[in-house]
């Protein structure tokens, strides 16, 4: 029987969208948890959608991001400002929780703490292909005071 390996030597495998079997999960946690805006936009791919339903954006009207660039736009815009008054906040943190990734898709939960204490709870359902997520569906509430 050969013994337990230490785990200081045992090297965590980065994933990246470069390799479609890596998880993509643990590189969305990784992006959000840095406020990485930009590299997770990077994560969809080029043909993208983004459907953002929420308390201003009902299903019969949902907000649609098409295509990577007017996804990282929407992303910049939806978390860095309050969703009724439009105004600058100042993200605190972002934590990825309740995540389960298949093959062809994904789902995680994202929750935003604001430097002010309000939250924003984010939950993603996708669809992916090659590595990256080809069009996700976020339900999102958030603290009205």
């Amino acid at each position: 029987m050969q013994p337990f390996m230490r785990m200081e030597n045992v090297r965590p495998i980065s994933p990246s969208v470069a390799d479609p079997s890596a998880c993509l999960v643990d590189t969305i946690r990784r992006a959000l948890a840095k406020k990485d805006l930009d590299a997770f936009a990077d994560l969809y791919a080029e043909r993208a959608v983004l459907e953002e339903l929420s308390q201003l954006d009902p299903p019969s009207h949902p907000h649609l991001a098409e295509g990577r660039e007017a996804i990282n736009e929407r992303l910049h815009q939806e978390i860095l400002h309050d969703p009724v008054s439009g105004w600058a906040r100042q993200l605190a943190s972002i934590e990825v929780t309740d995540a389960i990734e298949t093959d062809d898709a994904i789902a995680f939960t994202e929750v935003r703490t604001y430097a002010a204490g309000d939250k924003v709870i984010a939950q993603h359902l996708a669809r992916k292909a090659d590595g990256r997520i080809l069009r996700d569906r976020v339900l999102l509430v958030w603290d009205s005071q």
